[in-house]
């Protein structure tokens, strides 16, 4: 199976859990989902995001953390049975219960584990347990239980919980366990792959620094080639490198830029330093100083224009890298704005045609069709409004 992206994921995961719903209906086990992908891409944050979403609860164990099973599983405990037929734990028996109550039968039961969900929580529950695949023997076979049974062996998981187990890929890169048919039979696997302008859509809602959402859109090639892996440059360490410099106001001063390489070589195990010498070119052109998105939206327009033509232009030759990192940095400020509520969607769209009808080329058309299929396909009823327009609809229908 070829690998897909995080959000492709996150609609095929939506529908899945969906239809765990229809095959409890009918008193027929749910699915279980695998995502299995290299470290640090975003698959724990895209199950928050989709629990989020759902109105689920998030419930994360690290497989490969846990040092006894029943950390998992829960303690072994002893039990009595009443005349009732309900089961008592041994230490209650004595404290609070007449022994007169109870019938000579024991057994030895497993009190629940201390991250179940409360049962009585109705909203559902997403309960991924990771680095499945790194877990020794005795944790799969309880977490085939779990999968099989909804429940292990005197306690189960609350109704409706969906089971997702996240991995790392088989490929020899990592130190994981190889499942055999019978295993990988028992859930439906999902490969995933970093994808730049997801990642750069997340961080614009997350409000991560901008001229590091530039920076990542610039040399996205350079950065996450599958061989950097190795060295730990991935979503996840980049983010916190960027997250480890966005105080610094100026980045292309001197004594800046020397303490953002020392910062990029303890983030990154790389004797090479690539971030940092790509870095360096990127502060060389001037691409830190590149237009915002929110000046570019809200911005007084004679002004931004010209701040627009500046970047994309040198001389009479039109720079098609930095139109695109801008028309990516626009759409996914227009996003995170239309999916806010308030009047923001009527500034954008009368921004976008200020754009197309600017008496020199600021996005190309293709840049401008992106902009608006997109935000068409993600909010259509907005966007009616704005397809009226005759510059807009002749940019969609050109």
């Amino acid at each position: 199976m070829s690998n897909i992206t995080l959000n492709e994921f996150k609609d095929l995961a939506k529908h899945l859990i969906k239809n765990n719903e229809f095959l409890r209906s009918k008193g027929e086990r749910p699915i279980t989902l695998g995502i299995e992908g290299s470290c640090g891409i975003g698959k724990s944050a895209i199950l928050q995001q989709i629990a989020d979403e759902l109105d689920m609860r998030y419930v994360r164990i690290n497989l490969s953390e846990l040092e006894e099973v029943s950390d998992l599983t829960g303690f072994p405990i002893k039990e009595f049975e009443t005349v009732d037929g309900e089961w008592i734990p041994a230490d209650l028996v004595g404290k609070y219960c007449d022994p007169e109550k109870f019938t000579s039968n024991t057994r030895m039961s497993y009190a629940a584990p201390a991250w179940l969900p409360d049962p009585n929580d109705t909203r559902g529950v997403i309960l991924n347990l990771d680095d499945y695949t790194r877990a020794n023997s005795l944790f799969m076979q309880a977490t085939m239980q779990l999968i099989q049974d909804g429940k292990f062996i005197s306690w189960k998981l609350p109704e409706n919980t969906n089971i997702v187990l996240s991995s790392n890929p088989d490929d020899g890169t990592y130190q994981v366990s190889s499942l055999d048919p019978a295993q990988r039979s028992r859930f439906i696997n999902f490969p995933v792959k970093f994808d730049v302008n997801e990642w750069s859509q997340w961080a614009e809602f997350r409000g991560i620094e901008g001229r590091g959402i530039n920076f990542c859109l610039s040399y996205a090639d350079e950065l996450f080639k599958p061989e950097n892996e190795l060295i730990g440059i991935n979503a996840r360490s980049y983010t916190m490198f960027i997250n480890a410099i966005s105080s610094i106001q100026d980045w292309s001063r001197p004594e800046s830029l020397g303490m953002i390489l020392n910062i990029a070589q303890g983030c990154f195990n790389d004797k090479d330093n690539i971030v940092g010498n790509l870095f360096t070119t990127f502060i060389a052109n001037k691409l830190d100083k590149l237009i915002s998105p929110e000046d570019m939206l809200f911005g007084d327009w004679d002004t931004i224009k010209e701040k627009m033509e500046k970047c994309v232009y040198d001389g009479d030759r039109y720079r098609t890298p930095i139109a695109s990192v801008l028309q990516t940095r626009l759409l996914n400020k227009s996003l995170a704005y239309f999916s806010e509520k308030g009047n923001k969607t009527d500034v954008v769209i009368d921004r976008i045609v200020k754009i197309i009808d600017a008496d020199k080329m600021l996005l190309s058309e293709d840049f401008l069709f992106n902009i608006i299929k997109t935000l068409y396909a993600k909010f259509p009823q907005k966007m009616t409004k704005a397809l009226l327009n005759g510059r807009i609809r002749n940019i969609v229908l050109s």
